[in-house]
């Protein structure tokens, strides 16, 4: 099988005008030795000729790189979707137009409360929550699509509700909730019992439905696969592990990792080509073998469809092919049916429309998982729409851009599939 790096996470530099507690990369100072502008558009072309279609620019703080709009036009000229995230500290109007010049495609922004004290005091900035509001609200001005991303943790458990009411509010087109991993600064932080991990992971399958046109996704959580199919819910075309399979990461160094989450190097980029770290890393080759997980990874018949969080996995226990502590399912021995679908010509076209290839994949197989679980064997437009959540725009989101427009929808009330 060939396996494609569809999306990769790019820290570019570990300089950070904040100092939040729980960041993986430990960032504040720049790293030592950085890759070089030169280094990083030669990358670029290599990921473009290896296949990639998302890049998201990160840090530290992306936008402290005095060559990041060089690099995001590069890329978008490359034909990669392009999403920066940032804490949106030094977003002006002036930043998101460059952005948009650029051919940036949407901004991820962290917000991990909603009280203003509380998050500037985790966050480690006097004024960061208001400016990453502020953030949010030019990017949405500017027609740039905004991820409001939040660090589910003891501290802010119970206002996830809360957050996710205030992130449609303001007009967010995904709403991401990623479950801590204890690495880099983390390491000093308390992790969700697994129990409490299964009851909110429950309440966002629960309630995706309810935040249309917004997406609800779950992050480094890819149980929630579990979760949603034994409730018979949307959304199985999120989660799911692509560690080393489809997603890694590059550090400001040049180091390749499974993913941002995981110390693991498969290789140095200053030391071979990104193309032959790819192809040939020991480590990404053991990734890619469900049948190495071990534990109750190794034994549950949702390992296709879920995997367990790999760097969860390595953070508890010094080993990546670990079952997932987070998880609480109990394999049952039985593996999921095989099911032959048929899909109608008009879910067909409608599922084409996803110009991502490896989105259109997880999506397919997302949509085919929800209709399995609902005993349905005919894929249908109205099946489609049942089994993802976030789809349906209305007009206060028309100018909004999107994959897909349903052909039983007017122009004018746009809906995305991821």
């Amino acid at each position: 099988m060939e396996y494609t790096p569809s999306l990769i996470s790019w820290n570019l530099t570990k300089k950070c005008n904040l100092r939040c507690p729980h960041c993986y990369m430990e960032a504040g100072r720049p790293a030592a030795r950085e890759l070089t502008t030169d280094e990083c558009l030669a990358l670029l072309d290599e990921m473009k000729a290896l296949g990639t279609e998302m890049l998201i620019l990160t840090g530290g703080e992306p936008l402290l790189r005095k060559d990041i709009f060089a690099l995001a036009q590069r890329a978008s000229n490359l034909g990669m979707w392009v999403v920066m995230g940032t804490n949106g500290v030094l977003i002006t109007d002036k930043v998101a137009q460059k952005m948009i010049e650029c051919g940036v495609k949407g901004v991820g922004i962290s917000i991990d409360s909603i009280d203003p004290q509380k998050h500037n005091s985790f966050r480690g900035g006097p004024n960061s929550w208001e400016y990453s509001v502020r953030a949010l609200e030019i990017c949405r001005a500017n027609g740039l699509e905004v991820l409001v991303q939040t660090t589910i943790m003891e501290e802010n458990y119970d206002e996830i509700p809360a957050l996710i009411d205030f992130a449609r509010e303001k007009g967010a087109w995904s709403f991401n909730l990623y479950f801590l991993v204890q690495t880099g600064r983390g390491r000093q932080m308390t992790d969700l019992s697994a129990t409490q991990t299964e009851a909110m992971l429950s309440h966002l399958a629960d309630v995706q439905d309810d935040y249309r046109p917004m997406l609800v996704r779950s992050k480094c959580a890819p149980q929630f696969k579990q979760i949603a199919y034994a409730k018979g819910r949307g959304g199985l075309e999120s989660g799911g592990c692509m560690a080393g399979t489809q997603y890694c990461r590059i550090t400001p160094e040049g180091d390749v990792t499974p993913c941002p989450y995981m110390t693991v190097v498969a290789g140095n980029v200053l030391d071979q080509s990104f193309t032959a770290i790819w192809q040939t890393s020991p480590v990404l080759q053991q990734l890619r073998d469900t049948g190495q997980l071990k534990g109750r990874c190794g034994t549950c018949e949702f390992n296709e469809l879920c995997g367990g969080c790999r760097c969860r996995a390595y953070a508890a226990t010094g080993d990546y092919l670990q079952e997932d502590p987070a998880c609480t399912y109990q394999p049952t021995d039985q593996p999921l049916e095989i099911v032959e679908f048929v899909w109608t010509d008009e879910a067909r076209a409608r599922l084409e429309r996803i110009p991502i290839a490896f989105i259109r994949e997880k999506t397919r197989k997302g949509v085919e998982a929800y209709a399995q679980r609902q005993a349905v064997h005919r894929i249908t437009p109205e099946v489609m729409t049942g089994a993802l959540s976030g789809m349906e725009r209305p007009k206060a989101f028309g100018k909004m851009s999107s994959f897909v427009k349903a052909s039983s929808q007017r122009e004018t009330t746009p809906e995305r599939l991821v």
